[in-house]
């Protein structure tokens, strides 16, 4: 199948970008307080209640942090670290923040029953029918993040289109069943590429190769899981921090 560019951002991811490359534009030796909401909005053009929206994520993802009665501020700290393996991005962009050009490849997709360990994660019977799509995600032509993602495909209100296989699953879940994804639980290993020929092939390994590995389960709004994610990163290109909050007692 044809490699395509990633394009398709919401408003809120295209409000959240500028607000981060306005973060990074920014002095943070001088002042580190970013301008008040409605400023923002103004600026950029866009509600408040989108800019609120945007200034959660980067919250969520520790960039900013808020002072009551004070305003937001930059976390000049978080912003040295490219990448926190305690947040979950979409591919694309991460690729993208890691300072690449990303293009996603399908590799395939298909239908078929889920089986006892699938449907025992996403709370199925083996009978039901689970979408797989596999992916490859490239950094500057490099392959750089492969991917599995599994859903029930009795979530989805519409008939997938080859087009909604391109678009990044978070986004095409919203879009065919209505479903956002909230949080994920995940287990962090290693995995070798001589052990498994469909990562030997995927990043193009002509002797073994280490890949930091990511096996997900994803909830939505009514804590349902929807979706695993099998995930296999190329640690060469795609570099991850931990940003790891002390709960310490004396």
């Amino acid at each position: 199948m044809n490699i395509r560019k990633i394009k398709t951002k919401s408003l809120n991811e295209q409000v959240r970008d500028s607000l981060y490359e306005y973060i990074r534009s920014m002095d943070l030796n001088k002042n580190n307080q970013l301008p008040s909401e409605d400023i923002l909005a103004e600026q950029l053009g866009v509600s408040i209640t989108t800019v609120r929206n945007a200034l959660n994520t980067l919250s969520q993802e520790n960039l900013i942090f808020r002072k009551q009665g004070k305003g937001t501020f930059v976390n000049k700290e978080v912003l040295a670290i490219k990448i926190q393996l305690n947040s979950a991005p979409e591919f694309g962009q991460l690729i993208e923040e890691s300072g690449y050009d990303s293009e996603v490849e399908v590799v395939s997709h298909s239908i078929k029953p889920a089986g006892e360990e699938l449907a025992e994660k996403l709370e199925i019977s083996p009978e039901d029918k689970v979408v797989r799509v596999e992916k490859i995600f490239y950094a500057d032509g490099k392959p750089a993040i492969y991917c599995i993602d599994s859903y029930p495909e009795k979530i989805l209100l519409e008939p997938l289109t080859d087009g909604d296989y391109e678009k990044p699953v978070f986004q095409m879940l919203l879009e065919k069943g209505k479903r956002k994804v909230l949080r994920d639980t995940a287990d962090v290993f290693t995995s070798i590429t001589s052990e498994d020929e469909h990562l030997k092939r995927a990043f193009k390994a002509d002797r073994p190769k280490a890949l930091l590995t990511c096996h997900s389960v994803n909830y939505d709004q009514d804590n349902r899981a929807i979706l695993q994610v099998q995930e296999y990163y190329d640690t060469d290109l795609i570099k991850f921090s931990i940003l790891r909050k002390k709960d310490i007692h004396y």
